[in-house]
């Protein structure tokens, strides 16, 4: 009934090991408390894999083998976890023994076998753990644990040393590398053999490399370098540091030290065909350092990366298994994915995932479904898209970031094709309008051939920019803005905004261009809350905007309602004592619902001078809800309304035009008994038609992240529960059916309808479900 994975957009966590590219070709990442499973082949996230219970710090492939079917993860609720994929599902093992956030690990399998599985992790408790498993159906068990004392591990790695004896380095908070070698014993068991000392600040990542008769340990630091050390037979010099194994003497000599980069590098990784080593930084670059004969040298031979924006750097990157391609993960956790093209020997950017990095608090589509926005606290608004590939594979994208802001963003409204308003933690509610850049790649993007234009005589910019330290977009209407994006003198170093160039596109954006060059203008700013806005709602003919904000007293808890043709303050509407959490206009324009902290629900009709007037409410006698009302929608004939309580209520309501008005509630009543749930209920969202029985189609979602699919005529029916895996693993923040029948970019698919949903868990995510077989 349901495709669980039309869409997932979900940023990686801002942490060096996030992410991992495997042998099988499948990318592994970190986001939230979850691991996603990227199929880059595809386009899109085909996995998501919920048992940890705090923020993922680490994800690795358990190397050794030609395709992978296991992999580990580690998190700051101090599990790790060892998933492995059978029958089509991963199936979690859970390793306790450390005693708080475990922050790094490092696996492989002793042999091509993928039998004997090792595994070691580093905490914040100052201990590294080697667990082992010698066969496959087998356990897990916890085989040695080396206690660090006060120390921190930061950077950790498994190799094997030439002679097949088991190799561990570890990068310790005293800028040290200390290196472990097994007993080759039975059992194995690591014992200190020597310590690198040269880096001034913390090793962040080791690798290894053996090609030639070479056997490279390469280490990157914050004190911006990396130094090379060649392990090699023999006994210790002058210039070198021995160790010994039980099979072979070793010497460490230092080989070379790569000065390039200007801040931490906090990744490197060799390439698993070439000798080519892959870094990544801080200062917003990756290098790829080769070794030059002639001059006896490690050259940096390319250089990649972000430029300009509001962009942090990068926390890590590795090559893919062929090493043709590259993937790198930003501060801010978006993906960058380069092909190498050899015949122009140059390194592509590619179309890739993307999403929000902190919790996504509301999302809504254009009137015609074409796109969906989404609004998060990490303080950006996206827009999502679908996009038909070269093989006519519909897989969705950001498409463009209207909105950079300094604030988180709490709230949006839709207004209309083209124009959407936006409440942050400010007491200002901005409204934009979409250039005619945006217009004009969205068109060629998703396929739209013909559409009515907006009615509008004024000449639209082609984009927008963001004045040095100021939070309003700026309206650009040339092609560019160079001479304004640059300083004008040694006095005034800062430019005045920031850059935009209007670029052609025919695919789905790079995460440089999404940052810099898809911005809309913002057209207007309305004034009059005094606290930080909460919620708004548009009425779905654009013409009227209701926004409120945070409250504790009637004044402040009442909706401000803006007319958009004026952008003039309409009425203010007051009924509520505690903050309005959402509201929701009747599809027909004639009601306006909100619903608030003070266990109450208003509803508000418009009269024949375009007034709104409050017709009922609740109180403690007539309400059904005994806790806040976090939720409320509209069915699409305007008909019923329903509301979602941290009670665990749905309650359907309707008004009954011959019921006598006896109290607050008026001519409105309960159109069935409420259905109850365990969990508090944080979204509700009804669908845009009847199925073929007549009944309501009713999305409801839940605090831990679930979402059940109801039908409802007088009795509620289920009809499908998305768990964990499928929905979201924290609160849903919203839901939203497309608002026509139809998968978005898909010509023949009228039995379909399209679920958004967004969340705590900072995804968003979009299911078909198939009302033809609703029974």
């Amino acid at each position: 009934m349901f495709n669980q994975n039309c869409y997932i957009s979900s940023a990686a966590n801002a942490t060096p090991q996030a992410v991992h590219w495997g042998n099988n070709n499948l990318i592994c990442y970190a986001s939230c408390n979850a691991i996603l499973i990227y199929d880059p082949t595809i386009g899109k996230v085909v996995k998501t894999l919920c048992k940890h219970t705090k923020k993922v710090n680490a994800v690795k492939w358990i190397r050794g083998v030609s395709y992978e079917k296991e992999f580990v993860s580690c998190s700051a609720d101090g599990n790790v976890i060892v998933w492995s994929l059978k029958d089509k599902s991963y199936n979690p093992v859970v390793l306790e023994g450390h005693k708080g956030t475990v922050s790094i690990l490092e696996a492989m399998y002793k042999d091509e076998t993928g039998d004997y599985a090792i595994v070691v992790s580093a905490g914040v408790d100052s201990t590294i753990r080697i667990w082992s498993r010698e066969v496959l159906e087998g356990d897990f068990k916890s085989i040695q644990e080396i206690n660090l004392g006060y120390s921190l591990c930061i950077a950790i790695k498994l190799t094997y040393l030439p002679c097949k004896t088991l190799l561990l380095a570890c990068g310790i908070d005293n800028n040290n590398i200390d290196v472990y070698v097994d007993s080759n014993k039975d059992v194995i068991e690591f014992s200190l053999a020597t310590n690198l000392k040269g880096h001034s600040d913390w090793v962040r990542a080791i690798d290894f490399k053996q090609y030639e008769d070479k056997f490279l340990l390469t280490s990157s630091s914050q004190d911006y370098y990396i130094r090379m050390h060649e392990i090699s037979v023999g006994n210790a010099g002058v210039t070198s540091i021995g160790f010994k194994t039980s099979k072979q003497t070793y010497k460490i000599e230092l080989q070379s030290i790569l000065m390039g980069h200007e801040g931490w590098v906090y990744s490197i990784n060799w390439s698993p065909n070439d000798v080519k080593l892959l870094s990544a930084s801080i200062d917003k670059t990756l290098v790829i350092w080769e070794f030059d004969k002639i001059a006896n040298l490690w050259l940096e031979t390319t250089r990649l990366g972000e430029v300009g924006g509001n962009t942090l750097g990068f926390y890590g990157a590795m090559f893919s298994p062929d090493g043709k391609s590259i993937i790198a993960h930003s501060y801010h956790g978006a993906f960058h994915i380069y092909n190498y093209i050899p015949d122009l020997n140059i390194w592509d950017s590619m179309v890739t995932v993307g999403g929000h990095f902190g919790e996504v608090t509301d999302l809504g589509w254009e009137p015609k479904g074409e796109f969906l926005i989404s609004a998060s606290a990490d303080q950006t608004t996206r827009v999502h898209a679908p996009w038909k590939t070269e093989s006519n594979m519909i897989t969705w994208h950001e498409i463009a970031r209207p909105q950079v802001h300094g604030y988180d963003l709490s709230s949006l409204a839709i207004l209309s094709r083209y124009k959407y308003a936006s409440g942050a933690e400010e007491k200002i509610v901005r409204a934009f309008q979409a250039p005619t850049n945006f217009v004009e790649n969205f068109k060629r993007i998703c396929f739209i051939e013909e559409e009515e234009e907006e009615d509008n005589d004024e000449i639209l910019p082609k984009g927008a920019s963001v004045p040095s330290l100021g939070l309003s977009n700026k309206a650009v209407f040339e092609d560019n803005n160079e001479m304004e994006a640059k300083p004008k003198d040694h006095k005034n170093p800062y430019p005045e905004e920031s850059s935009f160039s209007a670029v052609d596109l025919y695919n789905p954006p790079t995460e440089e261009t999404l940052i810099q060059n898809t911005l809309w203008p913002e057209i207007q700013k309305l004034y009059g809350h005094g606290y930080e806005v909460y919620a708004l709602a548009a009425s779905s003919d654009g013409k009227f905007l209701a926004s409120t904000c945070k409250s504790t007293t009637k004044e402040h808890a009442a909706i401000l309602l803006w007319d958009t043709s004026s952008w003039q303050l309409h009425q203010k509407l007051h009924s509520h004592t505690l903050t309005v959490v959402q509201m929701s206009f009747s599809p027909n324009c004639n009601y306006l619902l909100s619903v608030s902290r003070d266990r109450r629900w208003s509803l508000f009709e418009k009269t024949d001078e375009n007034k709104f007037e409050i017709v009922a409410t609740t109180d403690k006698k007539t309400g059904i809800h005994s806790r806040i009302i976090w939720c409320c929608n509209w069915s699409h004939d305007s008909k019923y309304f329903a509301t979602g309580s941290r009670d665990g209520k749905v309650v359907i309501w309707t008004k009954n035009e011959e019921k006598p008005v006896e109290n607050v509630l008026g001519k409105v009543e309960a159109a069935s008994k409420p259905l109850e749930n365990k969990e508090s209920v944080t979204a509700v969202g009804f669908g845009p038609v009847l199925d073929n029985n007549g009944c309501y189609i009713i999305a409801i979602g839940f605090e831990n992240g679930e979402i059940h699919v109801y039908k409802w005529l007088t009795e509620w029916s289920l009809v499908h529960t998305l768990d964990n895996g499928a929905a979201h693993h924290l609160t849903v923040k919203r839901l939203a059916f497309r608002p026509v029948v139809g998968c978005a970019g898909q010509r023949d698919s009228e039995n379909f309808l399209q679920l958004a949903s967004c969340s705590s868990d900072h995804s968003v995510r979009i299911y078909n479900l198939d009302i033809s077989v609703l029974k």
